[in-house]
């Protein structure tokens, strides 16, 4: 499998924050980031602070800080939680155009659920080591299905820039106006298959570039 190195979704996500200095009893990686996640929802990625994440998870802040290093940090391993999560849910498909249209539909449905996801993927500074496991951990899935390892990527990333951008302008400033005489829905559906369609029509026009 093409896939990030020897690092599960988990195990990656707790090394990017680090370790240098013990965590508090009372606090765990999974309950920082659930909480951090669940704040993104419900106010919006400008009410996760390390103040307000703190004060939801009963702690003080400079323990949180040791646990979580700089927000930086806290900002990419949740990105890296939410990306992973939504991986897992789409799971293995019968063929990759099935799979690439499960991974878009799933980015989708997550950025409905939390408006300001794509802003969040936007605003995040990712380490190099960060961006490469991050996208192999999504190639990796068309590679098993025979897909060379940089048209998989590709294909991926493609998605991936469709759905932030429609995002962008379905919860953007000019959202009210626009879904007056738009159906972002009926655009998602329609552009998705488009884009499917055109990499199959590559794909068959360079197999080679298939393994």
């Amino acid at each position: 499998m093409y896939i990030g190195g020897d690092a599960t979704g988990k195990e990656y996500v707790a090394r990017t924050i680090g370790d240098a200095m013990p965590a508090p009893a009372k606090l765990s990686l999974d309950a920082i980031l659930d909480e951090a996640i669940e704040l993104l929802r419900t106010e919006g990625l400008d009410a996760v602070t390390m103040r307000q994440l703190a004060e939801r998870l009963g702690v003080e802040a400079p323990s949180l800080y040791r646990h979580t290093g700089p927000k930086t940090r806290l900002i990419s391993a949740m990105t890296l939680r939410l990306f992973r999560r939504q991986l897992d849910e789409v799971g293995e498909s019968d063929s990759w155009r099935n799979w690439l249209d499960s991974f878009g539909r799933k980015l989708w449905s997550t950025q409905a659920a939390i408006p300001d996801c794509a802003r969040l993927v936007l605003s995040t500074d990712f380490t190099d080591p960060e961006l490469k496991v991050m996208t192999q951990w999504a190639a990796s899935a068309l590679c098993n299905h025979g897909i060379e390892p940089d048209r998989a990527l590709a294909m991926t990333l493609s998605v991936q820039a469709f759905v932030l951008g429609l995002s962008g302008l379905a919860d953007g400033p000019n959202a009210a106006q626009l879904r007056q005489t738009l159906s972002f829905g009926s655009i998602f559906d329609t552009t998705l298959g488009v884009l499917i369609d055109g990499w199959a029509t590559r794909i068959a026009q360079d197999p080679a570039a298939s393994c």
